[in-house]
Formats: C-alpha cells, sequence, structure tokens
C-alpha cells in the first residue's frame, strides 16, 4: 500500500484549495493558459503550494488539471504536454518535500464529447497516455482525476492509469448534482462502484456544488467498509462581476462543514472553486481530531433522476484550471445544464 493511503486509512486527511482561484488572484490572465504558469511563472504556482503546504494541508495537487493535448492545443501548446507536467511536480515537490505532505497529480477531462475526439482524429486514451505518463515519470504520490461529469471517460482514463501504474493510487472525482446523479441519469452509487472494481482507491465529489450542498450529497452516499471518500466542494455559489467569478468564502463555516463531511465518511477533504489557503486552514484544524467513519448507511434516498437530454456532457470552453462553474453554469445549447 502506498504512503498516501497509509495515512488515508489512520486519519481524515485535509486536502488543498483552489489552484485557479489563487492564480487568477496573483495576477494571471484568465483567458491564458494556467497550466504553463509553471515554467512562465513558477514563482507563483511554488507560492501557492507553499501556503496551502503552510495551511496544514497534507496533499498537494498539481497545477495540471488542463495539462492534456486536448486542452493545450487551444494555446498551441499541444506538444509540452509532457515539460508542463514535469514542471507541476516539481514545483509541487518541492513545497511537499519539508513536511512529508503528498503530491496528487491533478488530471481533468478532455472537455470535449467521445464523438469530438473521433471527429478529430484523436484517441481520447492516447491523450490521457501522454499526460499521465508525464505526471508518473515525475514521481506523483497518487493521481487524482477531478471534476469528471462523464462515466466513459473517467473508465478511459483509468484504464489508462492502471497500465502505467498498479502501484500510484487513483482518485476518481466527478462533478455531481446534489441529487446524486451524473448528467447521463446514472446514479453516483453505481459509478463508484464500477470506479472501485476497475481499481479507484478513493472515490468522491468535486466542484459544481457549495460545502452545504455537497454534505446533502454526502448523506444520499453509502459508504460500505474499507471504502474510501473524498469531497472538494466549491466555496459556495459564485458572483460574476466583470468577468470574474467571485467568491465570499468563511473559514469558520468550512470549518463546520468540513466535520459534518467527515462525519458522512468523507476521509479526503479539501475546497475547488474559491477556496484558500484561510478555508484551508480552518478546515486542517477542524479535521485534526475528527472521527473517522468507515461504514454507514446512505441518510437520504436518492429522487428519481430525469431523462439526459444526451449521455455525456461537454466541459464547453478550457475553464481557468479549477474553476469549472462557468461552463458548468452556462453550456452550450446541446449539453444539459448541470446544476450549480
Amino acid at each position: 500500500m502506498s504512503r498516501f493511503l497509509d495515512e488515508l486509512q489512520e486519519r481524515v486527511m485535509c486536502g488543498d484549495g483552489a489552484m485557479g482561484t489563487m492564480l487568477l488572484d496573483a495576477g494571471a490572465a484568465p483567458e491564458g493558459c494556467l497550466e504553463n504558469l509553471c515554467r512562465t511563472h513558477p514563482e507563483w504556482v511554488a507560492d501557492i503550494h507553499r501556503r496551502y503546504a503552510e495551511a496544514g494541508a497534507r496533499v498537494l495537487t498539481t497545477n495540471t488539471f488542463g495539462a492534456n493535448a486536448a486542452r493545450l492545443i487551444r494555446h498551441q501548446l499541444e506538444e509540452e504536454v509532457a515539460a508542463i507536467n514535469h514542471a507541476a511536480v516539481k514545483l509541487a515537490r518541492a513545497a511537499a518535500h519539508a513536511g512529508g505532505l503528498h503530491v496528487a497529480g491533478s488530471v481533468g477531462p478532455t472537455g470535449l464529447h467521445v464523438e469530438q475526439i473521433a471527429e478529430r482524429g484523436w484517441d481520447r486514451k492516447e491523450i490521457f497516455r501522454t499526460q499521465l505518463a508525464a505526471l508518473l515519470d515525475s514521481g506523483v504520490d497518487v493521481i487524482f482525476f477531478e471534476t469528471f461529469l462523464d462515466e466513459g471517460e473517467m473508465t478511459d482514463a483509468l484504464a489508462v492509469k492502471t497500465e502505467l501504474s498498479a502501484d500510484v493510487p487513483a482518485i476518481c472525482s466527478f462533478a455531481c448534482a446534489e441529487e446524486g446523479f451524473l448528467p447521463s441519469g446514472t446514479p453516483l452509487t453505481e459509478v463508484f462502484a464500477r470506479m472501485r472494481a476497475a481499481g479507484a482507491a478513493v472515490c468522491g465529489v468535486n466542484c459544481l456544488q457549495g460545502p452545504q450542498a455537497t454534505v446533502r450529497l454526502l448523506e444520499r452516499l453509502p459508504v460500505l467498509s474499507g471504502e474510501l471518500l473524498s469531497a472538494f466542494p466549491n466555496a459556495g455559489y459564485p458572483r460574476y462581476y466583470e468577468g470574474r467569478f467571485l467568491y465570499n468564502p468563511d473559514p469558520a463555516y468550512f470549518a463546520r462543514i468540513a466535520r459534518e463531511m467527515a462525519d458522512e465518511g468523507a476521509r479526503l477533504i479539501g475546497g475547488c472553486c474559491g477556496t484558500g489557503p484561510a478555508q484551508i486552514a480552518a478546515m486542517a484544524e477542524a479535521l485534526r481530531d475528527a472521527p473517522i467513519v468507515r461504514a454507514k448507511p446512505a441518510r437520504i434516498d436518492a429522487p428519481k433522476p430525469a431523462a439526459p437530454s444526451r449521455p455525456s456532457v461537454q466541459i464547453a470552453a478550457e475553464p481557468p484550471a479549477d474553476a469549472l462553474t462557468s461552463s458548468l453554469l452556462h453550456p452550450p445549447a446541446s449539453t444539459p445544464a448541470a446544476q450549480a
């Protein structure tokens, strides 16, 4: 078992928070490639990792959410996948080293339907393979598949990871409405069971929902003995102002909600869009003595899902790193709107 999983078996762990939100606050251009800042402005990324480490995060996530060829091609950087991922891991590893923290290699979805991938003559598994090979070669402790909405895409990504390394564990995290269904109408409980059978060490949810909605979602998820669950909510619902999505997160509120998520069985808890070191510091303190919930029933029955309009959801435009909220709030007409 990996050092990451060993620790996760013994305690409720605090993850880090948003990367894109912090980079935008540091001065990054929203229309630019935030992942490439690992090479052009490494000091910004390094400072964010350092601040999360000091706040008490036990896991630092690389700035590689969109560092795959399908997304980087929009910035004419599709040939730089390996270089960007290597640079990102180096920065996270430097911040993690002193405290013995874990480095999670972030892998996001391609942002395209499988049909669109085929129309371009691409191979979805190969897109993931190039990024995953770079992250694994750089020595990440865990792969964090985050903000996926399509089970098929997650299945492809996880299969490639398993082919490349059976030893490095994977977190499979979906963006999901609080009712507990993917946009395809598939219950998250069924998806988690299939992901675990395919080799996922941790299953969870991130983005799309605020903290309280994430607790309600976790209430609908049973935890069987031995299962590991993660939760990385947004900092509530954003307010759009002058081209930016702004949040008003309260650290004390995050501390209280972190304990509630732990009570619902979440073992790895962090933040997504809009969260920062202040929220992570409050969560880390609140989780310091949180008891482990190794099994629990679902506390709320999931409602029946609405009929999906198509089997998979496209992430419309490339969002700034972790800030998928804008594209999920405003999907194209052909895409079923996900509740945000």
